[in-house]
């Protein structure tokens, strides 16, 4: 399949996220939307509420401790320390038993709900979900090359457990992608994909009613 960019994807979830991914303040940034996206995953967090003492408990989870040092990866990779990157990488890897190539490039506000075996050499925007064992390669060589060689996904996707993506595909936003599927073309935005002959489910987007004024 052609690494070209389909109809389906917002071609700005594409790039790099407009923060960039160059200077550590941009680093910090990222990662803090990740503790705020943490902070929001349940009713009871929820009502813990996002204070210094909350944040300082959830950066200490594995989820956000592998999300910081792939975070790191990326910048080193960005910043043109590659081995040092490649060093990152792999201790995240030995850690935490999560598999995100320092070419990678994720966007804010990221999950990876129970992140044991996860792997991802690719691209996604905003608000991305990870769950066990989901796996975002290149049809073949992972790690081998660059990000380009996996999936671009858009913003809000969702990749479930035991889920794998292969190839230069497009994924749209909001699509979902539940446990066990297997993707290899491309998916439109607002998809569920349920089987591993790409049938879709194209969900509408209902537009909030207008309140009326008084």
């Amino acid at each position: 399949m052609s690494g070209e960019a389909g109809p389906f994807v917002n071609t700005r979830s594409n790039e790099h996220p407009p923060c960039g991914h160059c200077c550590l303040f941009a680093l910090g940034k990222n990662w803090s939307e990740d503790i705020v996206r943490y902070l929001t995953k349940s009713p009871e967090n929820q009502a813990a509420g996002d204070n210094f003492k909350t944040r300082l408990s959830a950066s200490l989870t594995p989820e956000l401790l592998c999300l910081l040092l792939y975070r790191i990866s990326h910048y080193l990779h960005v910043k043109r320390w590659q081995r040092l990157a490649v060093v990152v990488s792999r201790l995240n890897l030995f850690l935490h038993k999560v598999s995100i190539t320092p070419e990678s490039c994720i966007g804010p506000g990221c999950r990876l709900s129970h992140p044991a075996g996860v792997t991802f050499q690719g691209r996604a925007g905003r608000g991305l979900t990870l769950y066990s064992l989901a796996v975002c390669c290149a049809r073949e060589g992972f790690g081998d090359g660059p990000a380009e060689r996996g999936p671009r996904l858009g913003d809000r996707v969702t990749v479930g457990a035991h889920a794998v993506l292969m190839g230069p595909i497009n994924v749209g936003d909001d699509s979902k992608i539940p446990f066990s599927v297997v993707l290899d073309q491309d998916s439109p935005p607002g998809a569920l994909v349920f089987s591993r002959c790409l049938r879709l489910i194209e969900r509408p987007v209902v537009a909030p009613k207008a309140t009326r004024q008084t």
